[in-house]
């Protein structure tokens, strides 16, 4: 299961989250910062598709090459996640953006140096034989949400934005672990989701869906962001450099070679790779990443390169919707930057092998150009 935790917090709460512990995952848990060589580096949460390429940067020694040992351990949501890099417990993390952005105006300090995936991919899931063919089917039916998911804040302003009048759409709480069931049993007609996290259990058994974006009405914010704290990265330069610059190597290496990657994936983990249609449901996660990765700051300004501006209006976005009354809308400049992305831009026929890869997967996330 993904990171879906946003709402609206206070400092004091960002604060007060409880550090990550070891549950069985086979992955270590945060350790206390040792010398630049080695880096502990904390997902958000469980490892899933979406953040396959760290584990191919392990694999095959994209950050060895360059000196660098990398520990990567399991998240608990990315606040408490961005709490164990801001208490040195964990150097380096691969936060959802939207938590960034909340956090540092909650007065949490980390800076972004390179973007993995340019769309959260939130928006309203149900199934294909669901009543529900265009969001204004949503009025006069049930809508469930688990409420402290990050997409939860943009409801609203989606449907609105969409036509779709949301005092008219039925509200249900749920706990993460039953949306999908609860979906599936017709307890709720759709589903607050995320693509990346909520399509691959459904459509690796065959379980056919639509999806309705987020993005389509412009709420769109990047996924993946890689942080470290403006202090770390004072003393330990050379050790970021080389973290981006084996996470961008191994995302090329996912676009232009996926299927070993998953498998590479699959391999990494054991209970990924004990799990039933381990594979496929790797797949469709990694699949549904990399569609989002298919994008003109790609293209244009090479791996990790994120558009300043683009980041503006995100920053934006979760001021008005997801902040609390007593934030403070950070610098753009204080926790996002350049400097160390896009030094690998991918060929034309690269491209082109990653699109073919995205082409099977993209139609579930009904994204408009």
């Amino acid at each position: 299961m993904a990171d879906r935790t946003l709402g609206k917090h206070t400092r004091r709460e960002f604060l007060a989250q409880v550090g990550a512990t070891a549950l069985g995952t086979g992955l270590s848990v945060p350790a206390i910062a040792q010398s630049t060589p080695h880096i502990t580096m904390t997902l958000p949460w469980l490892p899933q598709g979406s953040q396959f390429f760290s584990f191919i940067a392990r694999n095959k020694g994209f950050w060895k090459k360059n000196g660098l040992d990398v520990e990567i351990v399991r998240g608990f949501g990315s606040g408490a996640a961005i709490q164990t890099v801001v208490q040195g417990k964990c150097q380096v993390g691969i936060i959802a953006a939207p938590s960034v952005f909340l956090a540092a105006a909650q007065g949490l300090q980390t800076k972004i140096f390179d973007i993995a995936g340019y769309d959260t991919t939130m928006g309203i899931l149900t199934t294909a034989d669901s009543p529900i063919k265009t969001l204004k089917d949503l009025e006069g039916r049930k809508l469930g949400s688990t409420l402290a998911s990050a997409e939860v804040p943009f409801i609203d302003p989606f449907l609105t934005q969409s036509g779709v009048v949301p005092a008219k759409v039925t509200r249900v709480s749920l706990q993460a672990n039953v949306l999908e069931s609860s979906l599936l049993n017709k307890q709720v007609d759709a589903i607050s989701a995320f693509a990346t996290s909520n399509l691959p259990s459904l459509l690796s058994r065959g379980i056919k869906t639509r999806f309705f974006p987020y993005s389509s009405v412009g709420i769109k914010i990047y996924s993946n962001a890689l942080i470290t704290t403006p202090e770390y990265v004072a003393a330990n330069n050379s050790a970021i450099v080389a973290w981006v610059e084996g996470m961008n190597e191994a995302l090329r290496y996912c676009m232009l070679n996926f299927e070993d990657a998953v498998q590479i994936f699959v391999n990494e983990v054991p209970e990924v790779k004990m799990s039933q249609n381990a594979v496929e449901y790797t797949s469709y996660g990694a699949g549904l990443f990399i569609s989002t990765m298919l994008t003109p700051e790609l293209k244009e300004g090479g791996i990790g390169w994120g558009d300043k501006a683009s980041v503006d209006k995100q920053i934006d976005l979760v001021m008005k919707y997801a902040a609390g009354a007593d934030a403070k809308r950070p610098r753009t400049d204080a926790i996002f930057t350049n400097e160390m992305a896009g030094k690998i831009k991918l060929t034309q026929a690269e491209w082109d092998t990653a699109a073919k890869t995205a082409l099977k997967y993209a139609e579930y996330l009904n994204f408009r150009s």
